[in-house]
């Protein structure tokens, strides 16, 4: 950081001056058109953002997934290069709209008055919103539903040095983004890739023979989830599989060794997991008990149950909570090629898993370095500005 502190020393000799958001920027809360009125939506070409955006595209976004009419608009659009930041449910994320738009309200809108357009670069304000996010994170209104003042948010105070160092963030903070980009278009490519050859893989023209002749399913027992920690320790070691995703919570006792296959019963339900630890089979899942290996690899299963995870997804019953039948998963004719294929099947499609989905090894933990090597530099040099010592 010795050339980014020389840079300072050449421009802000005399320190770095610090405005408040609500004097750079003139500040607006997102709106969403009446949704009963089909004028507003019809046809419509107006960018109109929502936290769906963000999730789906990123933080720099040039259009939306939803769009408005001219008749949804109350008053004017928001000025491109303007800064969303959410200030109610998902708070403190943030991003820059490159074009003229509109939002939902769960943003307020930050655009630059006309004697600071000049003076504030939107890569920078982009960069230094990251800081505001914390700031929100930690502000949080305490009520039934969480939202951030935004009289509060008018009083806070961001680092606006001359054009040149923001030029030089940006620039640093670009060229962590544009690789990572790049990583992550890397990822998506590997990732067709890895489905083509499962496909393939799993297609193999050998005969099919029913699930129900080769393996058994148990569905998990319940566990009362408040009694369930919510982050994993020496004392709750043990993941609770149900219905998501993800784990439900924490348990000091497992009723399933590692080694097993899970489906979602309820919630995500068809959703095709391989536990590579013990854990606790909530009554949200099916697991795979018991399969005969005389005939059938374990790991050569997982992989074309994930191949037909798209067709069980879709045979969920129910209307708001769908639910999985375990004859759903009986019913399916699995390809049986003789054992050893069915390993070296497996071993590809292993390394083909670690390499798009493991954040240890592979293009996932590439990313996460270069991450975090961004939000250090980031870090370090907005430290430089406020005259905080690194760490």
């Amino acid at each position: 950081m010795s050339t980014f502190k020389d840079l300072l020393k050449e421009y802000c000799p005399n320190g770095v001056e610090h405005k408040k958001l609500g004097e750079v920027f003139n500040l607006r809360n997102g709106y969403t058109p009446s949704t009963k009125n089909e004028a507003f939506w019809k046809n419509g070409n107006l960018p109109w953002f929502t936290m769906k955006d963000l999730r789906a595209n990123g933080r720099i976004l040039s259009d939306s997934i939803a769009h408005i009419t001219c008749e949804g608009v109350r008053g004017s659009l928001f000025p491109k290069d303007s800064i969303i930041l959410a200030t109610t449910a998902t708070i403190g994320e943030h991003a820059l709209i490159t074009t003229d738009f509109l939002c939902n309200q769960r943003f307020t809108a930050f655009s630059a008055k006309p004697q600071y357009a000049t003076r504030l670069l939107p890569m920078y304000a982009f960069y230094c919103f990251f800081s505001v996010d914390e700031w929100c994170k930690k502000h949080i209104a305490a009520s039934t539903f969480p939202s951030i003042s935004t009289d509060m948010l008018r009083d806070v105070e961001i680092p606006l040095p001359p054009l040149e160092v923001q030029e030089k963030i940006a620039d640093v903070l670009d060229a962590f983004a544009e690789l990572e980009s790049e990583l992550e278009s890397e990822l998506e490519n590997r990732n067709k890739q890895y489905g083509f050859y499962r496909k393939n893989l799993l297609k193999n023209g050998a005969p099919e023979v029913p699930l129900k002749d080769l393996v058994a399913i148990t569905k998990g027992k319940q566990l009362n989830r408040e009694l369930c920690s919510k982050v994993q320790t020496e004392e709750t070691p043990f993941p609770v599989v149900n219905g998501g995703m993800k784990p439900s919570g924490f348990w000091n006792e497992y009723n399933f060794d590692k080694g097993k296959i899970t489906i979602a019963e309820g919630g995500a339900s068809g959703f095709v997991n391989w536990q590579s630890s013990p854990f606790w089979a909530g009554s949200g899942c099916f697991v795979i008990s018991e399969c005969n290996l005389k005939k059938l690899n374990e790991k050569y299963l997982y992989y074309f149950l994930k191949e037909k995870q798209y067709l069980l997804q879709s045979q969920g019953q129910g209307a708001a909570i769908t639910h999985l039948h375990a004859s759903c998963v009986l019913s399916l004719e699995i390809p049986l090629p003789p054992l050893e294929v069915q390993e070296k099947i497996a071993d590809v499609l292993d390394r083909f898993t670690s390499l798009t989905s493991s954040m240890k090894v592979g293009i996932p933990a590439e990313i996460s370095l270069r991450r975090k090597q961004m939000d250090w530099y980031r870090d370090a040099m907005f430290k430089a500005i406020y005259g905080e010592e690194e760490k």
